[in-house]
């Protein structure tokens, strides 16, 4: 009996380290530089936050696979131009974004054994769950933006060390936005899409 206690107790402790090594949890801090297609406004002015936690399963030595849970923020923002006379428009979309990414690392610095270049893209689902419109043509098109928006991207992340990294990434939508319909002939479709800067910690 005491043997058996031991040999699955070195199983369980077996099982617990291997996990440790295959799952990596982490924080994601960073900022969003958003805008959208159709609203008549250019450049990613609008900024916002990009902030959640991450998850990294290791499928080989030189690649993983990424789940992150994430706030980020979006919308699109005219320039601010002082003494025109003229009002600036934002529209500020808050969503929780679910990205689902292939991430494969290059650059070993050998004496610290880690992966200095990380390069990874995918696919991520969000979800609108909040809007705001200061002096917005689109306000009245507001109650139709659609609530489920699906996106590509691509980006590559920079570790100074092995749970240190900065991150540049693009992300598109895939599907619009608002889509112009004759009950609405005077409303451009929209389209989203968002860099992203910031930084993560990998414990």
């Amino acid at each position: 009996m005491k043997r058996f206690l031991l040999i699955h107790l070195c199983c369980a402790l077996f099982l617990t380290l291997h996990a440790q090594q295959r799952f990596k949890a982490g924080l994601v801090l960073g900022a969003t530089a958003a805008q959208i297609n159709g609203d008549n406004s250019a450049k990613f002015n609008k900024l916002g936050l990009n902030i959640g936690l991450k998850v990294n399963t290791t499928l080989t030595d030189k690649s993983d696979f990424i789940i992150e849970i994430l706030l980020s923020q979006r919308g699109s923002q005219t320039e601010l131009r002082p003494n025109s006379g003229i009002q600036q428009q934002k529209i500020h979309l808050d969503y929780i974004e679910v990205p689902i990414i292939f991430n494969y690392k290059d650059w070993l610095d050998k004496k610290e054994d880690y992966y200095k270049m990380h390069f990874h893209g995918g696919f991520s689902y969000g979800r609108l769950f909040n809007t705001r419109f200061d002096n917005s043509p689109l306000e009245e098109a507001g109650p139709f933006f659609r609530e489920n928006d699906f996106s590509w991207l691509v980006g590559v992340t920079f570790f100074t060390n092995e749970h240190v990294g900065f991150f540049a990434r693009y992300n598109r939508s895939i599907n619009l936005l608002f889509k112009n319909t004759p009950a609405n002939p005077n409303t451009n479709s929209l389209l989203s899409y968002f860099l992203s800067f910031g930084g993560n910690y990998v414990f």
